[in-house]
């Protein structure tokens, strides 16, 4: 069965969603970006520019933004 390729998200796109995903799930989680910075390793103001969209962070800090947070990587690059 054929499917219908998807859009391309522009790289900005996915940052935006990323960001408000990891802010989402930050506040559900009652984490503070402090404590959250902590468990992941990063600095604080890093973890402020990934969640308002103006960072590109590695898979590895996505990897360890999912672990913190208790869910699988992808749940950070959906809505």
């Amino acid at each position: 069965m054929a499917t219908t390729p998807r859009k391309a998200h522009t790289r900005s796109e996915v940052m935006d969603v990323l960001g408000r995903q990891v802010k989402k799930l930050r506040i559900e989680s009652g984490f503070s970006q402090e404590f959250l910075t902590s468990q992941c390793g990063i600095f604080r103001t890093y973890l402020s520019r990934i969640e308002n969209g103006s960072a590109n962070p590695t898979i590895t800090v996505i990897a360890a933004l999912a672990a913190a947070l208790n869910v699988q990587t992808a749940e950070l690059l959906t809505e």
